[in-house]
């Protein structure tokens, strides 16, 4: 009997990471760790499934670019809400777009090949 193995799906991961993700933000908000606030919340959901989604797109094929985009969106989306009162909303963004036009660009320069 030969045994498969099967592909990880995109899906799997990500619930695993935002049940860690949460998980760990709902202890460290039970035990008092940090203060709560909803924009830090906010932090500890997209930034670890940004992250995730962007090291999933070097494995997702030819739907890289896809997962890349919104990976990179997701990381800004959670470094803005845990670090909103450090660092400019408008200064992560404006990072976020020249990576999204960096993507862009590579990816037409890919498909133009």
């Amino acid at each position: 009997m030969k045994t498969e193995a099967r592909r990880f799906s995109y899906g799997v991961g990500a619930i695993a990471v935002l049940a860690i993700s949460l998980a760990v933000a709902l202890i460290s908000y039970g035990l008092a760790l940090l203060p709560y606030d909803f924009f830090n919340l906010l932090g500890w959901l997209f930034g670890p499934l940004g992250i995730y989604t962007v090291i999933y797109s070097f494995s997702a094929g030819n739907q890289s670019t896809y997962y890349l985009i919104w990976g990179a969106i997701m990381t800004a989306v959670g470094v803005v809400g845990g670090f909103y009162s450090i660092v400019p909303w408008f200064l992560v963004v404006g990072i976020l777009v020249i990576v999204l036009a960096v993507i862009g660009i590579i990816a037409y320069m890919k498909g133009k090949t």
